[in-house]
């Protein structure tokens, strides 16, 4: 049985590519030999569209199904499983998943919900690695993910607004770490859509390096801007499969090189 390691993706401000992470991080570790797991936590379901897997028809099953199951103490008789290549797999998420935070409020030990059903995924399953792509929240979803998680990788734009979001995320660190989950440790920062041809860019990305450096792996590998993002995404295919020799394909290669070796 492999030891799988539990990462969750986030960012307290939106827009910053969270989902691009996950799906192309997932696809480069799953191309490189690992079994990985992508769990799409946010209701607006981008990582699920991305990975193409409701093109054949509706998921008929999310990450919401089980932890209702959970939730009503009811046994989970098939994991939301949907396999999007080799051995890159994926469990679903839609908009009902707004709603289960609201039925979630009144559950005793609401915050471990997420962890109970992770723990039972690696009873069963053996992955390498699970990767969790998270709502821009700080609300109970975004508990779930830090208290089911053994490590956690932020995700940040070199922009002022982005960058305001990493401190707030720290408060909820700080909570989780002290009530839930002690072992809680970062992976570092990466920094995304990257245009360090301007003095803006390469003058925010400098400000993160020297504000959370000390404290705070920032990735050497910065992910460029590029409309083979969007490409990607239309098609349906990770930056790996679509134009993996491309620029933005290379910065791919070198931060999944990074993320194994700060994973070890």
């Amino acid at each position: 049985m492999k030891k799988t390691k539990v990462v969750s993706v986030i960012n307290y401000k939106g827009g910053v590519g969270k989902s691009t992470i996950t799906y192309n991080l997932g696809a480069e570790l799953s191309y490189r030999g690992f079994d990985v797991l992508l769990i799409d936590f946010d209701g607006q379901g981008n990582l699920t569209k991305f990975t193409g897997v409701e093109k054949n028809g509706k998921c008929a099953k999310s990450i919401t199904t089980v932890l209702n199951n959970i939730i009503a103490h009811e046994d989970i008789t098939e994991d939301p499983i949907y396999q999007v290549s080799g051995n890159l797999d994926l469990i679903p998420c839609d908009i009902s998943k707004e709603k289960w935070s609201n039925s979630a409020i009144s559950v005793m030990a609401r915050e471990t919900i997420l962890k109970r059903y992770i723990d039972s995924l690696k009873e069963t399953c053996d992955y390498d690695y699970i990767l969790i792509d998270n709502a821009p929240s700080i609300n109970l979803d975004f508990q779930n993910s830090l208290v089911a998680a053994d490590k956690y990788l932020i995700v940040t734009e070199p922009e002022i607004a982005s960058i305001d979001g990493i401190e707030t995320i720290f408060q909820i660190i700080r909570q989780i770490k002290e009530c839930f989950n002690k072992d809680l440790s970062p992976i570092g920062i990466v920094i995304n859509k990257a245009e360090l041809k301007t003095n803006l860019h390469t003058i925010l990305a400098t400000m993160i390096r020297d504000v959370w450096g000390e404290s705070l792996y920032v990735f050497n590998s910065a992910i460029p801007k590029s409309i083979i993002v969007g490409e990607s995404v239309f098609m349906s295919k990770p930056i790996c499969e679509y134009k993996k020799d491309s620029k933005i394909g290379d910065a791919f290669k070198a931060l999944t090189a990074e993320f194994i070796e700060r994973t070890k």
